[in-house]
């Protein structure tokens, strides 16, 4: 534990460093099922409640959404008042109205209680970074943001699936998945109490006081080309890019709504095989090359999508993309929790969280409008237009931003 934070036992034992993972671990994982269970019922709840499938998409949208309202919010608590109350809160809010979605019965309703998951959704995931930044240092801390990673990719995988059989004999059953939480805030109050050692100042104060802390030590640069890489990665490929293949899909090669969520997870098994390995990528190529190895393969990726003669080759592509995001992801997620100390360790991770929550806002509705004004292919070439120029231009970038911060200081 950071030195920041004093661990006491009277409400847990588990202090070892294996299960506070495992805690992270499966919090984390549980914040995805958010996303992952909704997604198949989504045309069966237009049917409900009568509304367009192009207004069903609130139903998604309202999690993220909730993400870019609160997320620095809740990483700043976490800051304050220690991760164990966060993250216990966080689930309960998850787990509450997660499960009232079985009981909406209007679609307003539905979309209120999945906009007041959200704000658990993103203490969950958010704060389980911070759990594993406060557990773990240097490279081990990019080897257990990789193995967090594959247990978020493995379960948004599985949820899908789980969701679909529950659905069959009624569309609401899904959200019942989300009295799983009962049993897991049970394992996650085993967690001591970690409460800071360092006075934490009123939010404005805080956050001035990191943005201090990293110019004062030559890190700001880097943070905010995290936030700027990250946003762009994850708006090209969870926007531009997945939500138009499946509209590539049907439209081009004429493939079934039961195979489309196939090809589709070819991406997370990219990340997961890039995500799972991360510490040999970087013992064999080194962190700084890895991160242009992993923009290049999402230009590569993207490329081979647009240029897609079959089915089969979009898959291939999407796993590229897959595996160049999962290499280049867990590096971020480390950094965010490394750079500023334990002390603003909440901040810098939540506000990652919450570029991460509005590039998916963002994304999907400008991936499905360059489709239909442009044409199918037109999104894939962006997308590898941005991160192959990305390879090429952040070091140097990189270079020149750091020269100036640091003449300025």
């Amino acid at each position: 534990m950071s030195p920041a934070f004093r661990l006491s036992r009277p409400f847990g034992t588990a202090t070892s460093a294996s299960e506070r993972l495992a805690i992270a671990i499966a919090v984390g994982a549980m914040g995805t099922l958010g996303f992952s269970v909704t997604a198949p019922i989504l045309p069966d709840l237009a049917d409900a409640f009568g509304v367009s499938l192009g207004s069903i998409g609130l139903v998604q949208g309202s999690i993220s959404f909730a993400g870019v309202m609160f997320s620095a919010v809740i990483g700043y608590m976490a800051d304050r008042t220690g991760r164990r109350r966060v993250i216990l809160a966080a689930l309960a809010l998850f787990s509450v109205f997660g499960v009232a979605g079985f009981f909406a019965r209007s679609f307003w309703a539905l979309v209120t209680v999945r906009f007041l998951q959200g704000v658990g959704t993103s203490g969950i995931l958010g704060v389980g970074i911070v759990l594993i930044g406060d557990t773990f240092e240097g490279d081990a801390r990019t080897r257990a943001m990789g193995i967090n990673m594959t247990g978020l990719q493995m379960t948004s995988l599985l949820g899908p699936v789980i969701a679909g059989f529950l659905a069959v004999n009624g569309t609401f059953r899904p959200f019942l998945i989300f009295l799983i939480g009962v049993p897991l805030a049970a394992w996650a109050s085993r967690m001591p109490t970690d409460r800071p050692t360092e006075t934490v100042e009123r939010p404005l104060r805080h956050l001035r006081d990191a943005l201090a802390t990293m110019r004062r030590e030559h890190t700001l640069a880097d943070y905010a080309g995290v936030l700027v890489a990250t946003f762009v990665a994850t708006y090209l490929l969870h926007g531009l890019g997945l939500t138009v293949v499946p509209l590539l899909l049907d439209d081009e090669f004429g493939i079934g709504v039961a195979a489309r969520g196939v090809y589709i997870a070819s991406f997370q098994f990219g990340i997961v095989l890039a995500a799972i390995r991360i510490g040999v990528l970087i013992a064999r190529i080194g962190k700084v090359n890895l991160i242009t190895v992993s923009f290049a393969l999402m230009a590569v990726g993207s490329a081979v999508t647009a240029l897609a003669a079959s089915a089969g080759w979009v898959v291939a592509g999407l796993a590229v993309c897959g595996f160049g995001f999962g290499a280049f992801v867990p590096q971020a997620q480390a950094y965010a929790a490394t750079v500023g100390g334990a002390h603003y360790r909440g901040l810098t991770v939540l506000v990652w969280v919450t570029i991460i929550r509005l590039s998916q806002v963002a994304g999907p509705p400008a991936g499905s409008m360059l489709y239909d004004a442009a044409g199918p292919t037109v999104p894939f070439w962006s997308a590898a237009a941005i991160t192959g120029a990305l390879a090429v231009a952040w070091i140097p970038l990189r270079r020149a931003v750091s020269a100036a911060a640091n003449a300025a200081t």
